[in-house]
């Protein structure tokens, strides 16, 4: 216990920007949840699988994903199904499930029915599960103070845990409350503990000399405690495991997830920071992959953390520029400030097919129009359950006489703003734009169509989507989905976050 006159590092502004989920806040929480091996995790508990058996997920004769027991027979994403089987014989096998022309919907089928030239891989089930992830986790928090969840792909979430960690610190340590008598800049007593359950498999800097909590300490333990039982919920009633990380920015919370998968939490503390980052490559951090990375690699000949520590802010400028190197200066130490956004910056939405063999008529590209206007039409219907409700005001037609490397034409329409978006409506314009094609030069055998829908503004609640049929009632009964949740299902994740599926 500590003696009165010692002070918290921290000031009544600090706190109050907390409750304010202010990127500034020096006591923010922040974390990521990652499912493990999300598509392999959905077909395992699907099928009723031990998640100790290999399974891998096939699309074509690749596999796209395998669970870690798979992944310890030395099975990695991308190898052939035919390399799988001779690594792993007892590896089991599920092909995702497809749309197939002159269907309405998408279905799991024999792997020895499925043809690209017939099929087109869907990955509907999984955006689903997401959907259903998201909303147990909303649930699972507490509806006010207002929750800030991004969801920053099909499997990763990020949640900016400052309000409720607020919320908590003000329950637990009351003194807290009295704010009204004192300045924003008056420094916190510190807090009056000694002990902390973490609630974590890994914490960088609890065993730091200096053995005084402070309120950041409380703050990252609250989060922790937050987290554990937001995965408990999820596996407890979806069977999924997850890994997280918990610490003051996006980007730590990030690498932390990554830092000990499968199903563990990783909380990064202040004075733990440097620990963690100087066991990574510093390409690892967001916005230092790429060209910036290489550049920064053969300027300093290193591709770790903890040699570019060793560079001056000065050297670093001088290198790299004023704005560019004091960023690289600060990351690389932990400080970044983006922020949680829920709102997803959608700019297109694609829709593709590569025909094997070639297609010859407008009758069979007019089949594959019918499954991309309903494929697109989900996806908008997705995001509009999660309260981003967007239309598209231009539809692109692209046409490939030999795919995507050969002659491409092209037309594009605006989508009238004032009409109910229907499926019959985007598919007469996109067959509007076909029939353009087709009536302008010669445009048989084709191998390759898409559909692009662009140019998103806000639509009004009233703008309702009609897709929901395009999924059966049985579909939705295999996913632990009602007939009454079918209309607002489609919480799930758009194109540009999703692999792209040809």
């Amino acid at each position: 216990m500590e003696d009165d006159h010692i002070t918290s590092h921290f000031t009544r502004r600090d706190l109050s920007l907390l409750a304010q989920s202010s990127p500034k806040s020096a006591l923010r929480v922040i974390t990521l949840i990652d499912y493990d091996c999300f598509y392999a995790q959905c077909e395992s508990v699907r099928l009723g699988i031990s998640s100790d058996v290999p399974l891998g997920v096939q699309q074509w004769e690749a596999i796209i994903a395998l669970n870690y027991p798979a992944r310890a027979n030395g099975l990695a994403r991308g190898i052939s199904v035919e390399e799988a089987r001779v690594k792993c014989p007892n590896l089991i096998l599920q092909h995702v499930p497809t749309w197939r022309e002159g269907c309405a919907s998408w279905a799991y089928r024999p792997v020895s029915t499925i043809m690209p030239g017939t099929d087109k891989a869907a990955l509907g089930p999984y955006r689903l599960e997401s959907r259903k992830g998201l909303e147990l986790i909303k649930s699972t928090l507490p509806h006010s103070p207002p929750q800030k969840i991004e969801k920053a792909s099909v499997d990763e979430m990020y949640l900016d845990l400052s309000a409720q960690v607020h919320s908590i610190l003000l329950q637990r340590y009351p003194a807290l409350l009295d704010v009204e008598s004192s300045s924003k800049d008056e420094m916190l007593p510190l807090p009056r503990t000694s002990v902390l359950n973490w609630h974590a498999d890994a914490v960088f800097g609890a065993d730091a000399e200096d053995d005084h909590f402070d309120w950041d300490d409380i703050a990252l333990n609250i989060g922790s405690e937050i987290v554990d039982n937001i995965r408990r919920e999820i596996f407890k009633h979806m069977r999924y495991t997850c890994s997280a990380g918990i610490a003051r920015n996006k980007m730590l919370a990030k690498l932390a997830s990554g830092y000990n998968k499968p199903n563990h939490q990783t909380v990064i503390l202040r004075r733990g920071t440097r620990e963690f980052l100087s066991t990574h490559k510093f390409t690892k951090i967001r916005g230092l992959g790429g060209l910036l990375g290489t550049q920064i690699s053969e300027k300093f000949n290193t591709k770790m953390v903890s040699e570019l520590l060793a560079i001056p802010l000065s050297q670093m400028k001088e290198e790299m520029g004023l704005e560019v190197g004091a960023w690289v200066f600060n990351v690389i130490r932990g400080e970044e400030q983006s922020e949680v956004n829920p709102r997803m910056h959608v700019q297109s939405m694609l829709s593709a097919k590569t025909f094997v063999p070639k297609i010859v008529s407008i009758d069979q590209a007019a089949k594959w129009l019918r499954i991309f206007v309903a494929d697109l039409l989900g996806r908008l219907d997705e995001l509009g359950s999660e309260n981003h409700r967007i239309s598209p005001t231009i539809i692109t037609l692209n046409h490939h006489i030999e795919g995507r490397f050969g002659p491409t034409r092209s037309k594009q329409t605006s989508v009238p703003s004032s009409t109910l978006i229907t499926e019959k409506m985007l598919f007469n314009l996109a067959l509007g734009l076909l029939t353009q094609i087709v009536a302008e030069e010669k445009s048989w055998p084709c191998r390759s169509i898409s559909l692009r829908i662009a140019g998103f503004q806000s639509a009004p609640k009233s703008n309702t989507l009609i897709s929901s049929y395009f999924m059966t009632n049985d579909q939705f009964t295999s996913l632990g989905l009602s007939k009454t949740s079918k209309e607002d299902s489609r919480k799930q994740q758009t194109v540009e976050s999703l692999p792209r599926v040809y």
